[in-house]
C-alpha cells in the first residue's frame, strides 16, 4: 500500500516535466505540482466538511475553487498562467472577506488571510510576477480594514448562532491554517533546498571541467564541457560523446569484460570523469545506495579487488 501510495505521489509530482526541462524549471515544477494538488484537495474537503454542516453556498464556492485548482494541476498552461493563479488568490481573498466578516473576529476565519499572504510570497517570487504579489497584499489590506471597520459584522450566515458549530468552525479553522501554513513553510524550505543544491551541482561540474583539462590531453579538450554537461544532465548523448573523446576507454574495457553491459559502461564513464557516489546519484536519480549497489555489481563483474581504489583502477584502463 505504500508503495503505491509513494507511486501515485511521484506521478503527481512528476506530472508536466521533461527531460527537455532546464534543471531550474524542472524544479520548480515538480514543486508547484506538489503544492496545487495539495491545495485543491484541502478546499474540496472543506467544501465536503460545510455539506455536511448544511451550508450548501459555502459547499458550491468551496468546491469551485478547489476544481479550479485541480485543472490547473492538470493543465499546465493554467497553473504557469500568472493571471490565472492571480484570479485565484484574489477569489480566496475574497471569500475570507466574507466568511471573516460574519458574525465577529471572534469566528477565526481572519487567520485565512496570512496562510493565502504566505501562500503568495511562494507563488510569485520571481520579478516578473512581483506586481502580482502587490496587488494581493493590497487587496488584503482593504478587505481586512473593510472589516474591522464595520466590526467583522457585514454578513450574516444561517446558521452562525448554532454555539456548536461555532466552536467547531474555530478549531477546525486554527488547525487548517496552521496545517497550510506549515505546508507553505515546508514547501518554501524544501524549493530553497532545491535550489541551493542545484548551485552546488554547476560549483561542481565547473570543479570537474578543470580537473579533467588538467587530466587529459588536449586533443581531448574541446568537448570536455558538453560531455561533463551531458552527464550532469543524464542526456542520451553522454556516451556517444564520450565514446568519441575517449575512444580506447571502451575497447580497454571490453577486452577486460567482454560481457560488459551499457549500464555497466556508463558506470564506468562517470567514474572516469571523477564523480563521486553522491552526484552520480544526483544526475541520474537514483538513490545512494543503488549506486553503491551497482559499484559493488561493478567489481564483481570485472573482478576488481575490493583492496583496491575503484576510481585509481578506472583510471588506469
Amino acid at each position: 500500500m505504500e508503495n503505491i501510495l509513494k507511486k501515485k505521489w511521484n506521478n503527481v509530482r512528476d506530472k508536466h516535466t521533461s527531460k527537455e526541462m532546464n534543471k531550474l524549471e524542472f524544479i520548480q515544477t515538480r514543486i508547484i505540482n506538489q503544492y496545487v494538488f495539495l491545495i485543491s484537495f484541502i478546499l474540496i474537503i472543506d467544501s465536503i466538511r460545510d455539506i455536511w454542516y448544511g451550508l450548501t453556498i459555502n459547499f458550491y464556492i468551496l468546491l469551485s475553487l478547489g476544481c479550479i485548482f485541480l485543472c490547473s494541476f492538470l493543465f499546465a498552461k493554467l497553473r504557469f498562467n500568472p493571471y490565472v493563479l492571480l484570479i485565484c488568490c484574489l477569489l480566496l481573498a475574497f471569500l475570507i472577506f466574507y466568511f471573516s466578516s460574519v458574525g465577529n473576529f471572534g469566528n477565526g476565519i481572519v487567520l485565512y488571510y496570512f496562510a493565502l499572504l504566505s501562500a503568495v510570497l511562494f507563488i510569485f517570487n520571481n520579478k516578473i510576477s512581483v506586481p502580482f504579489s502587490i496587488i494581493i497584499y493590497f487587496v488584503v489590506f482593504i478587505l481586512f480594514y473593510l472589516s474591522h471597520t464595520y466590526d467583522f459584522h457585514i454578513f450574516t450566515m444561517k446558521r452562525y448562532n448554532d454555539i456548536l458549530f461555532s466552536k467547531n468552525q474555530r478549531i477546525i479553522t486554527f488547525i487548517q491554517v496552521f496545517t497550510i501554513m506549515c505546508l507553505n513553510g515546508y514547501f518554501i524550505i524544501k524549493k530553497n533546498n532545491m535550489i541551493v543544491d542545484l548551485y552546488h551541482q554547476v560549483l561542481r561540474s565547473e570543479s570537474l571541467i578543470s580537473d579533467l583539462k588538467k587530466k587529459f590531453t588536449s586533443d581531448t579538450l574541446l568537448s570536455i564541457d558538453d560531455i561533463v554537461k551531458l552527464a550532469i544532465d543524464d542526456d542520451i548523448a553522454f556516451i556517444p560523446l564520450f565514446k568519441q573523446a575517449f575512444p580506447q576507454f571502451y575497447d580497454k574495457l571490453m577486452l577486460i569484460n567482454p560481457q560488459m553491459t551499457n549500464d555497466e559502461f556508463k558506470l564506468c564513464a562517470l567514474l572516469q570523469l571523477g564523480f563521486t557516489t553522491k552526484d552520480i546519484a544526483n544526475y541520474t536519480h537514483i538513490a545512494v545506495r543503488t549506486v553503491q549497489t551497482k559499484k559493488s555489481r561493478l567489481r564483481k563483474s570485472f573482478n576488481i579487488p575490493s583492496n583496491i581504489d575503484l576510481y585509481i583502477w578506472i583510471g588506469k584502463v
